[in-house]
């Protein structure tokens, strides 16, 4: 007869059963990188930096949209230091998201066009 098969033994446990050890896998961690352009290169798009400078509220929705978020976003409190620090998390870019609300709160539209620009460079690589 199996060992399985018996009763209840009257013996009391010697023995704790023990937890098998696992390796576990580290990821390999992708270095930081840079916005593509930098806060102030306006030139680089100058569609883009002057649809920010006159319809900054239109870009951010737009922007906003295209990004996959609410086009209402922007326009709430902190909501374009939120939008930034997402495009930060997804493409990798170093950063904090301190850095974020005070880039935005200092340079607006100077951020809001690095973000269009930023999010038309990676669209392009898609």
């Amino acid at each position: 007869m199996s060992p399985f098969l018996k009763g209840p033994s009257n013996s009391p446990v010697s023995r704790q059963p023990r937890q098998q050890q696992t390796k576990t896998v580290s990821k390999a961690v992708c270095p930081k990188s840079r916005w593509s352009s930098k806060m102030l290169d306006c030139c680089d798009d100058k569609l883009v930096c002057l649809c920010g400078c006159l319809f900054g509220p239109l870009l951010a929705c737009q922007l906003a949209t295209r990004y996959g978020e609410c086009c209402c976003q922007p326009m709430l409190p902190g909501g374009l230091a939120m939008l930034r620090a997402s495009m930060r998390q997804r493409y990798n870019i170093e950063g904090s998201i301190l850095d974020d609300a005070a880039v935005v709160c200092t340079f607006g539209p100077c951020a809001l066009c690095q973000m269009a620009r930023e999010y038309k460079s990676h669209s392009r690589k898609m």
